[in-house]
C-alpha cells in the first residue's frame, strides 16, 4: 500500500494541472503544425504538456465519448489540443492532494479493487478501440474500392457515349445519302415513265398505221403483198428491244405491261399510267420541291463569281446554265457591274408591281456584293413568274450595249413618273381583321423582331473587348507577390480569356449578320407589296365615293344647257373613269396575291433555315474548340491551396 501511495504522489508531483477561469469557444482554425484549439467551460481540468508560444499551451483532458452509430456505451478518451494562457490558471499541489483525498473518502473502495477495475476498464476500452479501428479501416477500403469502381464505370460510360455518338452520326449520314438516292431515283423513274408513255403512244400510232395499210392490201387482194407485210412486221417486232410493237392485237397487248408509279409506288397497267400520273402529281403539289439531280426542261441555274481582274474593273462574272425554252443556248457567261444589278431590280419593280421583287442590299466589301448578287438572282430564278421575264433574259444573255440602252430607257421613264404630281388621298378606315391587314401586321412584327436580332449580333461584334475579363485576371495574377493559388488560377483564366477574345470568329458571324439583313429587306419588300395593295384599295374607295357623290348631286329636272350641269357631268365622267382604272389596278394587284405571299413565306423560311444551320454549326465548332481549354483551366482552378505560401506573409517579410 505504501509503495502504491508513494508512486501516486510521485505522479501527482510530476503532472501539472490547469483549471479554466472562464468559458472559451474555439474558432474553426487550421494551423500549420496541426494544433487543435479546444473549447471549454469554467472549472474544467487540463493536464499541462508543453508551452506552444507566449499565448497558447499544449494540454490534454479526459472526456466521455458516445458513439450512437455503433451503439456502444460511453467510454473515456484522451483529447489533446491547445488552450489560451489568459483563460487558465495552474492549480496548487495541496489542492490537488485535497481533491484526491476527498475522492478517496467519498469512494470507500480498496485500492486493490480500484486498480483491478481500472485495468479491466482500460483493457475493454483498448479492445473496443481496436475493433473500431479495424472497422474504420474496412470502411476505408470499401470506400476506396467503390471510388475506383465508380471512376472505371464513368470512364467506360464516356467511351460508350462517344462510340454511340459516332454511330448516330454515321446513321444520319447514311440516312441522308439514302434519301438523296431515293429522290434522284424517283425523279429518274418519273422521267423514264414519261418517256415510256410517249413511246407507247407512238407505238400505238404506228400499229394503227400498219393495220390501215394491211386492211388496204387485203382489200386489193394481193396475197404476195400480204405475206411481205407479215414478214416485215415480224422483223420489226424482233428488232425492238422493249417489245412495245406487238405482232397482233389478239395475241398480246402492250396494256398488259405492269409498272409502278414513281410518286406513290402503286402498280398498274401502262394504259392507266398517264391518267394516274396527273392525279398523283396534283396530290403531291403541296410537298416541298426538291433540287433535281437530272436537269429538267425548265432548269435555270445562275452563279455569280469574281476574280482579280473583276476586282479592278468592279464587275462580276455571271454564269448561266439553263434548259429553258426561252434561251437559245444552254450556257451563257456575261460580266455585269453593281449598277446592272440595281437596274434589274428597279426594272422588275417597275414592270411587275404585283410581285415581290427581291431587294439588292448595298455592301462595302466586294465579297459582300458578290454574295448579295448571288442571293438576288437565286431568289428571282426560284420565282415561277420572274424567272420567265424578258428583263432577266436580257440581263443574263444580252450584250453590254443592250443592257446600257435598257438602263437609259428606265431612267427616262423614272423622270417622267417623278414629274407627275401624285394626289394625296385621305385614308379611309378599313377592317382590321381583313386578311391583308393581318398579313401586314405579321410582317411588321416579324421585321421588328428580326431587326432586333440583327442589332444584338452587330452590338456583340462591335463591342470593344480590350478591357475584357482576361485583362483583369492578368492584373490579379501579376499583382500577387508569390506563387499563391490565386496567382496560378487567375493566370490560367487570363490566358484563355485573352485567347478567346483575340481569336474570335468574327468574319463568319459578320456574314451571318449580312444574310439576316438581306432577309430583313426581303420582308420589307413584301410589306411594300401589301402597302401597294392597301393604297389601291384606298384609291378605289375614294373614286367610288366620288362617283356616288356626283350621282347624288345630279338633279333630274335641271337644265342640261346649264354650265354648272355640264361641268358636273364632266367631273362625274372623270371620276367614273378613274374608279374603273382603280378597280382594274386593284384586281391586277390581287389576282396572284395569295400565291405570291405563299411563295415568299416558303422562300423566307428556306433562307432562314440555311442561316440558322450555318450559325449553329459555327457556334458548335467554337464550343468544341474552347471546351478542352476550359477543362484544363478548371483542373488548375481546382488545385488545392498551399497553406505555407501566403501573400500577406511574403509582403511582411519583404
Amino acid at each position: 500500500m505504501s509503495s502504491k501511495f508513494a508512486s501516486r504522489k510521485k505522479n501527482n508531483r510530476q503532472s501539472r494541472l490547469l483549471q479554466a477561469l472562464r468559458d472559451f469557444t474555439a474558432a474553426d482554425t487550421c494551423y500549420s503544425d496541426g494544433a487543435n484549439p479546444l473549447s471549454f467551460r469554467i472549472g474544467e481540468i487540463f493536464t499541462f504538456l508543453s508551452r506552444r508560444d507566449n499565448y497558447w499551451v499544449n494540454v490534454e483532458r479526459t472526456v466521455w465519448r458516445h458513439n450512437p452509430l455503433l451503439k456502444t456505451k460511453e467510454y473515456l478518451t484522451v483529447e489533446r489540443g491547445i488552450v489560451p494562457v489568459d483563460y487558465i490558471i495552474e492549480m496548487d499541489v495541496q489542492e490537488n492532494e485535497g481533491m484526491s483525498s476527498r475522492k478517496e473518502e467519498n469512494c470507500p473502495v480498496s485500492s486493490g479493487d480500484h486498480d483491478e477495475a481500472s485495468h479491466d476498464n482500460i483493457f475493454e476500452l483498448r479492445t473496443e478501440r481496436d475493433g473500431l479501428a479495424e472497422e474504420v479501416e474496412q470502411l476505408k477500403r470499401k470506400l476506396d474500392e467503390a471510388y475506383k469502381e465508380n471512376a472505371t464505370l464513368h470512364e467506360r460510360s464516356a467511351q460508350e457515349y462517344k462510340h454511340n455518338l459516332q454511330l448516330v452520326h454515321q446513321l444520319l449520314q447514311q440516312y441522308y445519302a439514302v434519301g438523296e438516292t431515293m429522290v434522284s431515283t424517283k425523279e429518274q423513274l418519273a422521267i423514264a415513265q414519261e418517256s415510256l408513255i410517249e413511246e407507247q403512244k407512238r407505238s400505238r400510232q404506228y400499229q394503227k398505221q400498219v393495220e390501215d395499210i394491211k386492211s388496204q392490201i387485203n382489200k386489193s387482194g394481193n396475197k404476195s403483198a400480204i405475206k411481205l407485210l407479215e414478214k416485215i412486221i415480224q422483223k420489226e417486232t424482233k428488232s425492238q428491244a422493249n417489245g412495245l410493237i406487238q405482232k397482233t392485237r389478239s395475241e398480246s397487248s402492250s396494256d398488259d405491261l405492269m409498272l409502278s408509279c414513281a410518286l406513290c409506288h402503286e402498280k398498274m397497267r401502262v394504259g392507266d399510267l398517264a391518267s394516274h400520273s396527273k392525279v398523283c402529281s396534283s396530290k403531291d403539289t403541296d410537298k416541298r420541291p426538291t433540287t433535281p439531280t437530272t436537269p429538267g426542261t425548265d432548269m435555270l441555274r445562275v452563279t455569280v463569281t469574281c476574280s482579280e481582274t473583276d476586282e479592278k474593273n468592279t464587275t462580276f462574272k455571271v454564269v448561266t446554265k439553263t434548259t429553258h425554252e426561252d434561251y437559245k443556248f444552254s450556257d451563257y457567261e456575261v460580266y455585269r457591274s453593281e449598277g446592272d444589278f440595281e437596274w434589274l431590280q428597279s426594272a422588275l419593280e417597275e414592270a411587275c408591281p404585283e410581285r415581290i421583287v427581291p431587294p439588292m442590299v448595298s455592301h462595302s466589301s466586294l465579297h459582300g456584293k458578290m454574295r448579295e448578287g448571288q442571293r438576288f438572282l437565286s431568289r428571282i430564278c426560284a420565282h415561277k413568274i420572274l424567272r420567265k421575264h424578258h428583263l432577266l433574259n436580257l440581263f443574263l444573255t444580252g450584250e453590254g450595249q443592250d443592257v446600257q440602252k435598257a438602263r437609259e430607257e428606265l431612267d427616262k421613264k423614272k423622270r417622267k413618273v417623278n414629274n407627275v404630281a401624285e394626289k394625296t388621298l385621305k385614308q379611309e378606315p378599313c377592317d382590321q381583321n381583313a386578311p391583308v391587314i393581318k398579313c401586314q401586321r405579321y410582317l411588321e412584327k416579324f421585321a421588328e423582331n428580326l431587326d432586333g436580332l440583327i442589332t444584338h449580333l452587330e452590338d456583340s461584334l462591335n463591342k470593344n473587348t480590350v478591357d475584357g475579363p482576361g485583362v483583369w485576371f492578368k492584373s490579379l495574377a501579376e499583382f500577387e507577390p508569390a506563387e499563391t493559388y490565386l496567382k496560378v488560377a487567375t493566370e490560367a483564366l487570363s490566358k484563355i480569356c485573352i485567347e478567346l477574345e483575340n481569336n474570335r470568329e468574327t468574319a463568319e458571324e459578320k456574314l451571318i449578320v449580312n444574310d439576316l439583313r438581306s432577309v430583313h429587306h426581303y420582308v420589307k419588300s413584301a410589306e411594300v407589296l401589301l402597302q401597294r395593295v392597301q393604297t389601291a384599295v384606298e384609291m378605289f374607295l375614294h373614286w367610288d365615293k366620288e362617283v356616288r357623290n356626283y350621282e347624288q348631286m345630279k338633279n333630274p329636272g335641271s337644265d342640261e344647257d346649264n354650265p354648272d350641269h355640264a361641268s358636273q357631268t364632266q367631273k362625274w365622267a372623270e371620276a367614273n373613269s378613274n374608279c374603273a382604272d382603280a378597280k382594274t389596278n386593284l384586281e391586277f394587284l390581287c389576282k396572284d396575291l395569295s400565291s405570291e405571299l405563299a411563295h415568299f413565306d416558303w422562300r423566307k423560311e428556306v433562307e432562314l433555315r440555311e442561316i440558322l444551320i450555318e450559325y449553329s454549326e459555327l457556334r458548335s465548332e467554337h464550343f468544341e474548340k474552347v471546351q478542352s481549354k476550359w477543362f484544363g483551366v478548371k483542373l488548375m482552378v481546382e488545385a488545392p491551396i498551399a497553406p505555407e505560401v501566403r501573400a500577406i506573409k511574403c509582403v511582411e517579410d519583404s
